[in-house]
């Protein structure tokens, strides 16, 4: 759901595809971009601004190593743009390889005709989908997985209690939003218990017998719900979809990684939501007195603090495998290298966003989020079609909890990265306190 999911670091020299590289430069006569050959990744995770520092070294294009390949990097969402615009036939998308499990594989790797034709049954669907009439039942997951937490004292038990609990409730949530499950029933307890054995620890990359074991057990939930005489729960994504025409294989694998993804991306985009909860109640009381004065409806500040949330964290980098030599902006980019769109150094620029490495929600109150200077969910025709509905899904926790709870955080290290986000130091914990009940 988010646009920065990439692929573990993999270990294989480079020199020779080096050496291919600056033999593809001098034959082209172009250069490869300007920066050292040095591990980017490894760096990075010891000093999170470095690219933007070596942005401003070597200027917003420049290279480096990434999982032991040739990468080039690019900083600004206008140059990100046309670089995915002007090549697209020579970028693809990394991504989990599903042809094991779905027959046309992941949606973000296919091409032409295909890729269209299920993007666009997707976003028809998505379009359709009822979010009002889900709502109710979204509040109550994370209502109920919040008292759960709360009442349990599972703050208690170390770091990750929370993270466990935040699971929970994404993936409570993308089960009804995207199926139509309700807690409580048999279809939602054996999605839920399904995606536990897919990823129980988080995204899967390389497959495995359990993986496919467990895809198929999910498989045969949604086939049977959707021949069941009932069909689907209306509003939510599989019923929007499936009313448009038969779901085959591809399009249904494809909703079951969607949620597997989503839920872990989402997770994190909580973690962050509560981190800053913690450190900015004034915010946290504001949201909670227009949800007092003006009722559930009214999202403004809350959904100002998800963007807020998402322009400084999780919304992070765009990946792309180079299929073939590209020649941009003078520069050769050579076939087998990567490509990383830098998403969170962009949101950085203090010429779009003042301050930029200050949480202020205010910024997006008025019409700041603009795709020119604000992209969390990819560029163009590259925007994630579930974009909206993550960030409706991401305010509806925010609300549930600043109105039910008061949020102190323990936290005193920083971000550190993760397999696919950056997220809050290892020791961050939250402690909720229940709030008085106030009369609406």
């Amino acid at each position: 759901m988010f646009a920065s999911t990439a692929k573990p670091a993999t270990q294989r020299p480079p020199y020779l595809a080096l050496a291919q590289a600056f033999g593809r430069s001098w034959w082209s006569r172009h250069p490869l971009p300007p920066g050292d050959l040095v591990e980017l990744d490894r760096l990075e995770r010891a000093d999170r601004r470095l690219l933007i520092e070596r942005a401003a070294d070597y200027g917003p294009i420049f290279k480096g190593l990434m999982e032991n390949r040739l990468a080039v990097c690019v900083v600004g969402h206008g140059l990100g743009r046309r670089l995915l615009k002007e090549h697209a036939a020579s970028l693809r998308p990394v991504a989990i390889p599903l042809e094991p499990l779905v027959p046309k594989g992941f949606m973000r790797q296919m091409d032409g005709e295909c890729h269209q034709r299920y993007r666009r049954a997707l976003v028809q669907g998505v379009n359709a989908v009822d979010f009002d009439s889900l709502a109710p039942v979204v509040e109550r997951i994370v209502s109920e997985g919040l008292l759960d937490h709360a009442e349990r004292g599972l703050h208690e038990r170390g770091p990750h209690a929370w993270a466990d609990t935040l699971s929970v409730i994404a993936s409570g949530m993308l089960a009804h939003v995207f199926f139509g499950a309700r807690p409580g029933t048999t279809t939602f307890d054996g999605l839920m218990a399904g995606y536990r054995r897919l990823g129980p620890h988080g995204v899967v990359w390389h497959l495995t017998a359990r993986q496919v074991e467990a895809f198929g057990d999910l498989h045969r939930q949604l086939t049977g719900l959707l021949r069941d005489d009932t069909g689907p729960p209306a509003g939510a994504l599989l019923a929007t979809m499936a009313s448009q025409g038969p779901l085959d294989d591809t399009l249904l694998g494809n909703l079951i990684y969607m949620v597997e993804l989503g839920r872990y991306d989402l997770r994190g985009l909580l973690r962050w939501i509560s981190k800053y909860a913690g450190e900015h109640g004034t915010w946290i009381e504001r949201i909670a007195s227009d949800l007092v004065k003006q009722g559930r409806g009214t999202r403004s500040a809350a959904e100002a603090f998800v963007l807020e949330t998402l322009r400084m964290d999780q919304s992070e980098r765009l990946m792309r495998n180079v299929l073939r030599d590209i020649v941009f902006e003078g520069y050769l980019i050579p076939k087998g290298s990567m490509v990383r769109v830098c998403m969170w150094e962009a949101h950085k620029d203090a010429d779009a966003f003042p301050r930029p490495f200050e949480f202020d929600p205010s910024r997006f109150l008025g019409d700041a989020a603009t795709g020119e200077r604000f992209s969390p969910f990819g560029l163009d025709h590259h925007l994630c079609p579930l974009a909206g509905m993550s960030v409706q899904l991401a305010t509806a926790f925010l609300r549930v909890l600043a109105q039910s709870y008061k949020v102190s955080t323990c936290d005193g290290d920083p971000a550190v990265r993760g397999p696919y986000h950056w997220s809050p130091a290892p020791g961050f914990t939250v402690t909720l306190t229940a709030r008085e009940v106030r009369a609406t």
